[in-house]
C-alpha cells in the first residue's frame, strides 16, 4: 500500500531562500519512493524575521495556487515533512540552528536562534515534522546522491565542469573522501567519507570561518591590516565570498589612490549590499575596470589557495568540488586562460605538498538547487525519522 505526504525542502541562504514542494509516496514493496515536483518559490532572506515567517509565506502561496486536491488537503491538514538547509551550526539532534550570521531587516542584526519546536507550534505542524541540515551538509548529501545508484533522479545535478582533471592511472583512489567548498554570501564547506557499502556519510564543516589567511606579499599584508582595522579575528570567508568584493574594492581604491569611476559608483549606490558583488564583477568583465579586475583576480588567487588547503586537509582523491554562485559568473576570467589564477594558486602549495594536491581532481558544479536536492536525498534516506505518513 502506498502512503503519501507533502514534503517541503528549503535552502535558506544569506541572500536567497529557495523552497520547493514535492509530493512524496512510499510503497513498502518498492525500495525507491515516488517523488513528484509540485512547485517552488524563491524569496529574499533578509526581508523575513525568521524561518517561520518564510515557511508561512510559502504555505500561503501554495494555498493561493491552483494545486491538486491531494496536495492542498495535505497542506491544510499539515500532512507535511520539512527539511531545511540553513547556514550555521546545527544543534539538538537537528532541531535547532544558530543563524546569527543571517541578517534581517531593519538594522542588519542577526536572526535569533531558530528552534524546530517553535516553528512547528507557530505553523501548527505535527511534532517532529521539521529537521535542520547545515547548508553545506545538504550540499554534501547532493554529492552523495551522485554516487548512489538508488538515488532519485531529482537529486542529481546536471552541470559540472572540470578545472583540474586527474586520470585514473594517476589517481586510482576512488574509495576515498570527497570535499566541497562554496563561495556565496559566505564560504561554506563539507566533506564526505565512504561507508564501505557504496554510499558516503556526510559531515558539515565550518572551515570557512577560520582565521587562516596568510599574506604572501606586502600588498596582502596591507589588505589584512585594512581588515583588522575594526576587528581582531578575520575569517577567511571575508576574503572568499560575495561581501569580500565590496571590501576589497574599497581597499584597492585607497591603496592605489584611485577613485571609483562615476558609472561604477552610481550603480553601486543603486543596489543593495547583496547585489553589489555582481556589479563589481560586471564592471570587470564588460568595462575592463582596473579596480574591479584587481578585485576579481585577488579573489581567484586567494580562493585557489583555500582550495589547495582543503585538498591537503581532506585528501579528497574522489574529488574536491566547488559550489556557490560566484565562480560560475567568473568563468570568463579563469576558463581557457593561460593565466588561470585560480588553478595556478590551487596547484602551488609549496615544494612539499604541490604534488599531493595535483592528485586531487578539482570540479565546479553550476547548480543553484544543490541544497534542495541534498535535502530531498536526506529525506529519502531518513524518512523513518519523521512521523508516520
Amino acid at each position: 500500500m502506498s502512503k503519501s505526504c507533502a514534503v517541503i525542502v528549503g535552502d535558506i541562504g544569506g541572500t536567497n531562500a529557495r523552497l520547493q514542494l514535492l509530493w512524496y509516496s512510499r510503497n513498502q514493496q518498492v525500495l525507491i519512493p515516488s517523488i513528484v515536483n509540485v512547485t517552488r518559490q524563491t524569496y529574499r532572506t533578509n526581508t523575513f524575521t525568521g524561518l517561520n515567517a518564510i515557511l508561512q509565506r510559502f504555505l500561503d502561496d501554495i494555498e493561493n495556487e491552483q494545486q491538486l486536491e491531494d496536495v492542498l488537503n495535505a497542506v491544510k491538514t499539515k500532512n507535511i515533512r520539512i527539511v531545511l538547509a540553513v547556514c550555521g551550526p546545527i544543534w539538538n539532534n537537528r532541531r535547532s540552528n544558530d543563524a546569527n550570521n543571517v541578517r534581517m531587516e531593519p538594522g542588519g542584526v542577526g536572526w535569533p536562534q531558530q528552534h524546530a519546536d517553535t516553528i512547528e507550534n507557530d505553523l501548527k505542524l505535527n511534532p517532529n515534522s521539521l529537521v535542520f541540515l547545515n547548508d553545506f551538509e545538504a550540499i554534501g548529501y547532493c554529492l552523495a546522491a551522485q554516487v548512489d545508484d538508488e538515488a532519485n533522479n531529482l537529486c542529481k545535478f546536471t552541470k559540472i565542469f572540470s578545472i583540474h582533471q586527474v586520470s585514473l592511472e594517476q589517481n586510482p583512489k576512488t574509495n576515498t573522501p570527497i570535499a566541497c567548498l562554496g563561495a556565496g554570501t559566505g564560504l561554506g564547506a563539507c566533506f564526505l567519507s565512504p561507508d564501505g557499502l557504496g554510499r558516503y556519510k556526510v559531515y558539515p564543516s565550518e572551515a570557512g570561518m577560520t582565521d587562516t589567511f596568510s599574506p604572501r606579499s606586502e600588498e596582502e599584508w596591507l589588505l589584512l591590516k585594512y581588515l583588522r582595522h575594526n576587528q581582531s579575528f578575520i575569517e577567511v570567508e571575508q576574503l572568499v565570498s560575495g561581501p569580500a568584493f565590496v571590501t576589497m574594492l574599497k581597499f584597492y581604491s585607497e591603496y592605489l589612490n584611485q577613485p571609483l569611476s562615476s558609472k561604477l559608483n552610481y550603480e553601486l549606490e543603486q543596489v543593495s549590499q547583496d547585489d553589489a558583488p555582481a556589479v563589481i564583477a560586471q564592471h570587470a568583465r564588460d568595462h575592463n575596470d582596473s579596480l574591479c579586475l584587481r578585485v576579481v583576480d585577488t579573489f581567484l588567487d586567494i580562493f585557489g589557495r583555500v582550495l589547495g588547503t582543503a585538498a591537503q586537509t581532506f585528501l579528497p582523491y574522489r574529488g574536491l568540488y566547488i559550489t556557490g554562485g560566484i565562480l560560475p559568473k567568473l568563468t570568463w576570467r579563469w576558463q581557457n586562460n593561460s593565466e588561470n589564477v585560480l588553478l595556478k594558486s590551487y596547484l602551488n602549495q609549496g615544494a612539499k605538498m604541490s604534488e599531493i594536491v595535483a592528485h586531487v581532481p578539482l570540479m565546479l558544479i553550476n547548480d543553484d538547487d544543490l541544497g534542495l536536492k541534498g535535502c530531498l536525498y536526506y529525506m529519502t534516506n531518513h524518512d523513518d525519522q519523521f512521523p508516520s505518513i
